[in-house]
């Protein structure tokens, strides 16, 4: 009894440990940055948002004409759609020091609540092991405290889109739909979730999401949508400054691609050549799609193969967004939980698969902590291989359920 009753706490101790190191990494990482509302991204969500409240143009860059409103601070540059700062714009009537503190609290608050969600749709074993386990690795993960670094929305789109995912699976379609509109409404990329759902057939999730989509667009001001797509998605700095294009940390197929071309040339690409880059780059993107399509397409059946499959969506969405950093990265957790999972369940998985999104794991976390790995462009490379090999995961999975069948 005293070997068995050792041997409880051990376990108990084993399963918590990561969750506790978990929390004192988030309450460390929160006292270093606390001078980052001063900081990007936090500062210009605040300026942005401010200046729109004020009746502002905050998407307005260039233009001498313009006047901001008085009291108001100008950046221009401004590159999130026009929800996004409507939602935000409440934490503006805060001092800036409390509006970093309530929106750091809200994107941990969104880490945990999809983690949670995403591990009790899964169905582990009974007890509260799995969940601490689960909640640990994902607080563990590096890539976590870049998007709280940059105060980015990322962890908030995360818990949106694992909450459309969830709500479609319970046949509650119009929730998934609202989920999936506003996360597509704050950021746009998290709309290519939609294609698994397009997959799935799941037609009535499609239309809800449409509608809301309108919706949202009605309500958050005509002008103000026309004023972002003119002066910022189609136009934006982020798109047309080398400094972004050819960042090394950036894990977006445009502007590796550009960092290829560039080097093929010998020199920055020339002007008359973008059309090869554009090119190209929807090429890319159209492959990266493909898999995910036919997976999630032919998987249909197989519920337990709905979370890789989903989660093949997301890591897709964050290659094809024409802006993607390291700090996108946490959109993986359900890829990387309803794998892990799977492994559990079915032992027999492809061992190519397996390595391939191992080493994509490690090569992020090694990028993340040593820097010089980012000139060989760590980011997009790990996050490739943790996609083609989850891909050969859910085809190997798929293939043994369709010889069980027959």
């Amino acid at each position: 009894m005293k070997t068995t009753a050792t041997l409880g706490t051990v376990f108990t101790l084993v399963t918590f440990a990561p969750l506790l190191t978990g929390f004192l990494l988030v309450a460390r990482a929160s006292y270093k940055n606390r001078e980052r509302f001063r900081a990007v991204c936090m500062s210009e969500f605040y300026d942005w948002s401010a200046e729109l409240r004020a009746g502002g143009d905050p998407w307005s860059s260039g233009d001498v004409s313009y006047h901001p409103p008085a009291g108001v601070i100008h950046r221009g540059e401004c590159n999130y759609p026009p929800l996004f700062l409507r939602a935000f714009e409440p934490l503006t009537l805060m001092p800036p020091v409390t509006a970093y503190w309530v929106w750091q609290s809200i994107l941990i608050a969104s880490l945990m609540v999809a983690t949670l969600l995403m591990m009790r749709e899964l169905g582990p074993p009974a007890g509260v092991a799995p969940y601490a386990l689960a909640l640990g690795a994902a607080l563990m993960l590096p890539e976590v405290y870049g998007a709280l670094y940059e105060s980015e929305p990322t962890l908030l789109l995360l818990a949106l889109l694992v909450a459309a995912w969830i709500c479609d699976r319970r046949e509650r379609s119009w929730a998934a739909g609202l989920m999936l509109a506003l996360a597509a409404l704050l950021k746009i990329y998290p709309a290519l979730a939609g294609g698994y759902f397009l997959a799935r057939r799941r037609w009535a999730t499609i239309a809800w999401t449409i509608a809301f989509g309108i919706a949202g667009l009605v309500l958050s001001n005509i002008g103000d949508q026309r004023r972002f797509l003119n002066a910022s998605l189609l136009h934006s700095v982020w798109l047309s400054d080398d400094r972004w294009l050819r960042n090394d940390r950036s894990i977006a197929t445009l502007s590796n691609i550009r960092t290829v071309l560039d080097w093929l040339y010998g020199r920055a690409l020339p002007h008359e050549a973008f059309g090869l880059w554009y090119g190209l780059t929807a090429a890319a993107d159209i492959l990266l799609l493909v898999p995910s399509f036919y997976l999630t397409f032919r998987t249909s059946r197989d519920r337990e193969l709905d979370a890789p499959c989903f989660g093949l969506w997301l890591c897709a969405a964050i290659m094809i967004s024409p802006i993607a950093w390291g700090h996108y990265l946490p959109l993986l957790i359900p890829l990387l939980l309803g794998v892990a999972m799977l492994m559990m369940r079915r032992p027999r998985f492809n061992t190519s698969g397996a390595l391939m999104l191992a080493l994509g794991l490690i090569g992020s976390t090694a990028a993340y902590f040593w820097s010089p790995l980012c000139r060989l462009h760590a980011f997009f490379i790990a996050t490739l291989l943790m996609y083609l090999g989850a891909c050969l995961l859910v085809s190997g999975w798929n293939t043994d359920g369709e010889l069980a069948a027959r």
